[in-house]
């Protein structure tokens, strides 16, 4: 078999793969006929240590170069179609470079491949990033959220994952199984045996590929690179209030277990991941518990409904702006109104809707407890 040939059957057999990748970047069972196509290719084209390398090679053209990376955007594209929302576009144009910018204050080498980025027509919530740094956004995502904020954090959870290479470090594990199950298949020479070990090996390998650990390393570079990027830090606690209160408390609600598979954190998790991140980012000055904002473990304020937000939503917003006041030293400064806006110096903390106590009640209240 030509050395071209076998790149591009093993390509297609990651690309496959890739392409199943989620927001958390899980990896779904290979369907049987798939399975017995990579056994062929692997088990009968290539052996021990070859196959190894050839994989690496390959998984390496996809992730590491230009001609692999834009191979693979355009087939995502062929695949899910690309969305005509020229607004979404031009917002994510915007997007894209920003966060680049921000996580570069902590990451350079996102100068060494920018990423690539489409909005395809599926309208189910979610958004992945593949290898190479190719990001595909559902338009279903922004049916859950249209706040600029929330949808960085998602973004940001992303381009964490493709930072630390975890999509191509999964895919190799997947494939280095398919290889194993496909060499012992060839030894015993039985092919319903060879079939059914190379289908457990890689299913089970799909069910772990992303881990736990990998997930909240991910989630949490997020944070900084949110912050690093000027967007609202408190953005990251209110996407998953806005994610438990659509799809409920329990993981295994969210549309097809794709976004918070069994073996990962829950909604819950990580939003208190983030009010705790929020705390320390704070200098322990300020968090929110039940939709109350606390400074100095004295109750500020509970928001109402309002901006398309409920109430702990809200919340998370106000907590953002204070824990940045407080990171910026803004909270030296007395709070002082704006319109129906109070701010800690420069720093907007909320601006007050119907419902909410008005501007100077909260900035007396804010100037006896800050």
């Amino acid at each position: 078999m030509k050395p071209g040939c076998l790149k591009k059957k093993v390509g297609i057999a990651i690309l496959s793969g890739c392409i199943g990748l989620s927001l958390n970047v899980l990896l779904q069972p290979v369907p049987v006929a798939q399975a017995v196509d990579i056994f062929s290719v692997l088990g009968t084209a290539i052996q021990g240590a070859a196959a190894y390398k050839q994989t690496d090679k390959v998984i390496k053209y996809y992730n590491n170069t230009e001609e692999g990376r834009t191979e693979l955007f355009y087939q995502l594209q062929e695949k899910y179609g690309v969305s005509s929302n020229a607004y979404r576009k031009q917002q994510l144009d915007e997007m894209i470079p920003r966060l680049e910018k921000g996580i570069a204050v902590s990451d350079p080498t996102v100068h060494d491949q920018p990423y690539y980025y489409f909005i395809n027509r599926q309208k189910t919530f979610n958004a992945s990033c593949g290898m190479g740094h190719v990001i595909s956004v559902n338009e279903g995502l922004y049916s859950l959220t249209e706040n600029q904020d929330e949808v960085a954090v998602v973004l940001a959870h992303e381009m964490a994952h493709g930072q630390k290479d975890h999509v191509a470090s999964s895919i190799r594990k997947k494939m280095n199984v398919a290889i194993g199950a496909g060499m012992l298949g060839s030894a015993v020479g039985g092919s319903l045996l060879s079939n059914l070990a190379l289908n457990l090996a890689v299913n089970q390998i799909d069910k772990v590929a992303i881990t736990k650990k990998d997930e909240w390393e991910a989630d949490n570079l997020a944070f900084q690179y949110i912050i690093d990027s000027g967007y609202n830090p408190g953005a990251t606690a209110a996407l998953w209030q806005r994610v438990e209160e659509k799809y409920g408390k329990s993981k295994n609600s969210f549309a097809g277990e794709i976004f918070s598979p069994s073996d990962h954190p829950t909604h819950q998790q990580r939003r208190e991941n983030y009010v705790k991140k929020l705390y320390e980012y704070s200098g322990n000055h300020v968090t929110a518990e039940a939709g109350v904002v606390k400074v100095n473990g004295k109750s500020f304020v509970k928001p109402a409904t309002a901006e398309g937000m409920s109430s702990a939503e809200r919340s998370y917003f106000i907590l953002g702006n204070l824990a940045a006041a407080y990171k910026k030293g803004h909270a030296r400064q007395k709070a002082h109104v704006s319109g129906s806006t109070v701010l800690l110096g420069e720093q907007p903390i909320i601006k007050c809707a119907s419902g909410d106590p008005s501007a100077s009640e909260l900035a007396d209240l804010l100037n006896r407890i800050k």
